[in-house]
């Protein structure tokens, strides 16, 4: 029989490989629409074309627009590269190994990150280099002592080391860091009250127990441990690890690559974090000040609320919601049910949801003008080796209204969209799994004209 915490962990792994993809919408009758294979060329019947730019047998990921829209770099396996949106004039750049792409505004310079483990340290080093390989130089090393956090006992059940680094600051001069400490302080489950109770360090309140509730004697403690999030940032030019402020009160959990968010100005960052309350652990967005250190939750579902993404003027912040698949533990979200994308200002005000497909998964991306977003929709499940599913690719206004499908795409999953800085184009990463390893490919889709794309509300 699984324990909690193996059960807990897979839960968690179905949640993100479900939302790293992109999903699959509400639809009415429709005229047919033909599929466009991952591994063939577009159909002239599409609504828009589709076609293969990075589609070889390396990992290709991680599109980089050049800012006219001329070129496109990516990650092939190891390395950099560039090519024409039509995948036309390829050439491999630099070898950068596993590190991720993260390039300065004029696309000259790569930055990455890295990490070296002792017995009893965690050393942190960030570098720079033209973007062909050239003057690589060390910009800042930072070395930390171990310490961990450990919900083992307690909802969550979860270890891990207290410092997390995230991402670049848009100047690339920072590096954004969270910290998980212990309060003392505990949360119970009230069943008289039906809601969660919040009991200060050193008193024992009585803990209720579901048995069995995984068979016998794997039973769930109704009791979560509460920790401080906080903030801090890896001034890179000083060489020096910041508090910038407190963030939330949760459990132990880390947060994925990708979803710790700058805003385009640099002054605010948006991320999802576990929060402690009468509802229990959900999670929720968040963000805070980098100048002032106040922080500001601007969710409130009782569930999962996750993956930030910015409105080009700093004004908004798209995220996507899940119900929660666990009454005893609201923030992990219910694979079964799908997620649905909403939008909120950044002072919590004007929520509103955008997308709404019954037990569809959603994930959408925001042009650069913020005006229009395309977003992908599908029918959850997991698949096997070698099995592909009909992916929609779909567009919606930024205020929900005229959604519209674009094309349907035949692969696993779909792991990112990223639009061209003139929005006359969409670079998708695809992704399916292969026996070794998983292969993710980058097809190109060109944007017609907004009237020359069918409107399944005026038919």
């Amino acid at each position: 029989m699984l324990s909690r915490k193996t059960l807990v962990i897979g839960i968690i792994l179905i949640a993100v490989l479900g939302i790293s993809a992109c999903i699959e919408t509400n639809h009415e009758v429709e005229a047919p629409v033909a599929v466009t294979s991952a591994n063939e060329p577009t159909d002239a019947n599409n609504q828009v074309g589709v076609t293969p730019v990075a589609d070889t047998s390396a990992d290709e990921r991680s599109p980089v627009w050049s800012p006219d829209s001329s070129k496109i770099f990516f990650k092939s396996d190891g390395w950099i590269c560039v090519c024409n949106p039509d995948g036309s004039h390829r050439e491999e750049l630099a070898e950068i190994g596993w590190n991720s792409l993260v390039m300065d505004p004029e696309r000259k310079r790569a930055f990455y990150k890295n990490i070296t483990s002792d017995e009893s340290t965690e050393t942190y080093q960030a570098y720079v280099m033209d973007i062909d390989g050239k003057n690589l130089t060390k910009i800042a090393s930072l070395t930390l002592e171990d310490e961990y956090v450990d919900d083992g006992g307690y909802i969550g059940g979860t270890r891990m080391l207290a410092y997390d680094m995230h991402s670049w600051s848009p100047d690339r001069t920072e590096i954004f860091f969270t910290r998980l400490g212990e309060t003392g302080d505990t949360w119970v489950w009230d069943e008289e009250e039906g809601k969660w109770t919040r009991y200060k360090a050193g008193t024992e309140p009585p803990i209720p127990v579901v048995p069995d509730y995984y068979g016998p004697g794997n039973d769930i403690k109704l009791i979560a441990k509460e920790h401080l999030k906080t903030a801090w940032v890896w001034d890179l030019l000083e060489n020096e690890l910041r508090f910038v402020g407190n963030v939330s009160y949760g459990i132990v959990h880390g947060t994925l690559r990708g979803l710790v968010v700058w805003s385009p100005d640099g002054r605010y960052v948006a991320l999802p974090c576990n929060d402690l309350s009468e509802a229990g652990s959900t999670e929720q967005i968040f963000v805070i000040d980098m100048e002032t250190g106040e922080s500001r939750r601007l969710t409130s579902f009782v569930g999962s609320s996750t993956w930030p993404r910015w409105s080009p003027d700093g004004k908004k912040i798209m995220y996507v919601r899940m119900p929660p698949k666990y009454w005893w533990c609201p923030s992990l979200p219910n694979d079964d049910e799908g997620s649905d994308i909403w939008v909120v200002d950044i002072d919590g005000s004007s929520e509103k949801q955008l997308t709404d497909t019954p037990k569809n998964w959603e994930e959408g991306f925001l042009r650069p003008d913020g005006k229009r977003i395309v977003y992908a929709s599908w029918k959850p499940g997991s698949m096997g080796v070698g099995e592909t599913r009909e992916i929609d690719v779909r567009m919606v206004n930024e205020d929900g209204g005229d959604d519209r499908l674009l094309t349907t795409i035949t692969t696993e999953f779909i792991g990112r969209m990223v639009w061209s800085p003139d929005g006359s184009k969409i670079a998708v990463v695809t992704w399916e799994s292969g026996e070794d390893a998983i292969d993710r490919d980058i097809y190109m889709i060109d944007m017609p004209a907004t009237e020359d794309v069918k409107n399944e509300n005026h038919t």
